[in-house]
């Protein structure tokens, strides 16, 4: 038996779907796939050699984890910056709205934490393609890893959160389906939705940082964010809007 079978009858038969049991990553697989106008989607029950930010580690587990990658295309022009954040929302919503989750937060710019450990992560790759923006969103939740399981990063997964966890194929289509209704949403409304609700799942608001500029190091505090979604700074030298997360180092 096709062990994604329930999971393919969920989505939408518009969507250029790819299913693995195991894959070096679902990103790299979609970056490699040739330009389309439809929709690309790739699940896999295992990678080999996932991403995450800056080129580092995503650690996962087969079928302790939900992995997905999603090809989707905007106009040359659009300003994806808080693109990162509406997916976050996207997956919490989920959690929160068919499965009674609660007490989630938003990282800026890219992962969903529950008190102090990280129950999901989202990459977003970007390339042009016959001008077009053709970006491939990754995500990977902690599903039910298992109390052996090894990461540096204070971690949890939805299995310690509530005695029954979710079908984990009901779970992914329904993940998919709201990721993609809430990029539609976010090409016509772009940031609306979320900056209604974004205090309620700000986890940096009130945090010191530091920022590294060219040869000084700038201290600040996180006030929110703007109506692009970049991360607003209070420094001495006034706000500072950011885009990266590259060069900011939590005190």
């Amino acid at each position: 038996m096709d062990y994604y079978s329930s999971l393919k009858k969920l989505l939408s038969d518009d969507l250029d779907c790819h299913f693995f049991d195991s894959i070096d990553s679902t990103n790299l697989f979609l970056s490699n796939r040739p330009y389309s106008k439809k929709t690309q989607i790739c699940v896999t029950r295992q990678q080999s050699d996932g991403r995450g930010q800056y080129g580092r580690k995503w650690v996962s587990q087969k079928d302790g984890s939900i992995l997905f990658s999603i090809r989707q295309n905007f106009i040359q022009e659009e300003n994806l910056s808080g693109l990162s954040l509406i997916i976050g929302l996207a997956i919490i919503k989920v959690l929160e709205n068919e499965y009674s989750y609660q007490g989630f937060k938003i990282k800026w710019p890219n992962d969903i934490y529950f008190k102090d450990s990280k129950l999901a992560g989202i990459l977003l790759e970007n390339q042009i393609q016959s001008g077009i923006q053709s970006v491939v969103i990754g995500v990977g939740l902690n599903y039910n890893l298992g109390k052996n399981f090894n990461c540096d990063t204070p971690w949890i997964d939805l299995s310690q959160m509530q005695q029954k966890i979710p079908d984990i194929q009901q779970l992914i289509a329904k993940l998919i389906n709201n990721i993609l209704l809430r990029i539609d949403n976010f090409k016509n409304h772009g940031l609306l939705d979320l900056e209604l609700e974004w205090d309620q799942y700000d986890m940096l608001n009130g945090c010191k940082l530091k920022i590294s500029q060219s040869n000084e190091i700038v201290e600040g505090i996180v006030t929110g964010i703007n109506d692009k979604g970049g991360l607003k700074v209070l420094t001495k030298n006034g706000v500072q809007e950011l885009y990266s997360s590259k060069h900011i180092e939590f005190i």
